[in-house]
């Protein structure tokens, strides 16, 4: 596993941890942004919402907020 996979990972890893920790509200993607500090890039973080929608692992209501799956 390359250093960019593994990134990638823990990013995934983190994010589903902060969903998880925020259950009980809506958690945007700025949000997000703001409080997973290895997801700088607005297009990285992107690029990993859309993989963890791929794997099913979260989900996007109407108003663009994430929530675990």
């Amino acid at each position: 596993m390359n250093e960019q996979d593994s990134f990638f990972e823990k990013t995934e890893q983190q994010i589903l941890f902060y969903l998880y920790d925020n259950r009980d509200h809506a958690v945007s993607k700025t949000e997000l942004q703001k409080n997973i500090d290895t997801a700088p890039a607005e297009s990285t973080l992107e690029s990993i919402l859309f993989s963890l929608k791929v794997k099913k692992l979260i989900e996007f209501d109407t108003y663009g907020n994430v929530a675990i799956a």
